[in-house]
């Protein structure tokens, strides 16, 4: 497998005018910010060609169509199945293994189970799989977060950078007690802590927590606590069932980066997993992108390679396809916006870095993946 060796995140393509815009994120320098953007104290502003010239850090979903990256939240009745589904979700991304049907990233997993025993975990394992998996990595043990439990995540990963996913099991046992608990501000701070570790990071976090007793006509809004907590989190899945003792349950999806999901579950007792009988909504498709399929023409198994600029790009695309109109600036913007699109449906790495030359583009075939 081809892989992008550059570590900062979100990587930064060449302007227009030659120099290179820097990022929002973390991991870049301030003095590289200050250098090459305008602030006003915090805000760090950059003009809308900057934003359509840079290429962010491709970070393709843990789960496809269920799971982006981002910082979510899986809530249910307590005793409804959670802790069972989302250590099926931890083994089965750990293996790169389908999970409810949607196809899985492989990678490190995390799993916090805060509220079980390693006794417990082992029982349940053993029952749910006849194959260890050395990417899957558990604890019933954790600081809160007001004792630097994001701290301990960054330094875990540090030594685990392939990992994709972290579950923590439960919120109540790491969001620590504060007098503030229970309002807007303390919920929006407790997942904003969290989120901030997934943005830099570009690892999934999902965190395990309750619904209250009473419905709603909004199933979301069963979720126990203030509304800080889907403020803050980039989505949400909710477990729930018409009756406790019933081995049926649907599992509701909602998020920023994804549409809503319906799903109708079965418990098999037997192997403690959850089975997928029914997708009530249909799974969101991209529109078809007309360069994107006329670069799979390009650069594939039989020609792995391409390197240019964006006017010779456009000039080679123009007589693959006379019915298209592509420009440079076009080909530049979309191929920015839509890079992890490209790599996930046609297995084609883009790259874009400057030459003494001016901007240079490049497309590679990664197909061996």
């Amino acid at each position: 497998m081809w892989e992008d060796k550059e570590t900062t995140a979100p990587i930064p393509s060449v302007a227009p005018d030659g120099e290179q815009p820097s990022a929002f994120a973390r991991t870049v320098s301030i003095t590289e910010i200050e250098e090459t953007r305008k602030q006003f104290g915090k805000i760090q502003i950059m003009t809308m060609p900057e934003l359509m010239e840079t290429r962010f850090r491709v970070r393709p979903a843990v789960i496809d169509g269920l799971l982006p990256v981002g910082t979510y939240l899986l809530a249910g009745a307590p005793k409804i199945g959670k802790s069972f589904l989302v250590l099926q979700m931890a083994y089965q991304v750990s293996m790169g293994a389908p999970f409810l049907g949607f196809s899985s990233r492989q990678g490190t997993v995390l799993y916090l189970a805060l509220e079980d025993t390693c006794e417990r975990l082992q029982k349940r394992l053993a029952q749910m799989t006849e194959q260890d998996s050395e990417h899957l990595i558990l604890s019933v043990f954790s600081e809160t977060l007001d004792e630097g439990l994001t701290e301990r995540l960054s330094d875990f990963w540090s030594e685990h950078t392939d990992t994709v996913l972290i579950i923590i099991d439960t919120l109540q046992r790491v969001r620590g007690r504060t007098p503030d608990n229970g309002s807007y501000a303390a919920d929006y701070d407790t997942l904003a802590r969290l989120k901030e570790f997934s943005d830099t990071f570009g690892v999934t976090v999902l965190v395990v927590h309750h619904t209250r007793k009473e419905g709603a006509e909004d199933v979301f809004n069963m979720i126990s606590g203030t509304n800080g907590l889907m403020g803050a989190a980039d989505g949400a899945l909710l477990l729930h069932k018409d009756k406790r003792t019933a081995s049926d349950a649907v599992l509701e999806v909602v998020g920023r980066d994804q549409p809503q999901l319906r799903l109708h579950l079965r418990f098999a007792a037997a192997h403690l997993c959850w089975e997928l009988l029914e997708a009530e909504t249909e799974r969101y498709r991209e529109p078809p992108c007309p360069l994107l399929k006329v670069l799979s023409r390009l650069v594939n198994e039989e020609n792995p390679s391409w390197n240019g600029t964006a006017t010779e790009l456009a000039q080679c695309l123009s007589k693959m396809d006379s019915s298209q109109s592509f420009t440079p600036n076009w080909i530049v913007r979309t191929l920015n916006a839509r890079q992890d699109t490209l790599l996930r449906k046609y297995d084609i790495h883009y790259v874009a870095h400057r030459t003494k030359e001016g901007k240079s583009l490049s497309l590679r075939w990664d197909g061996v993946r």
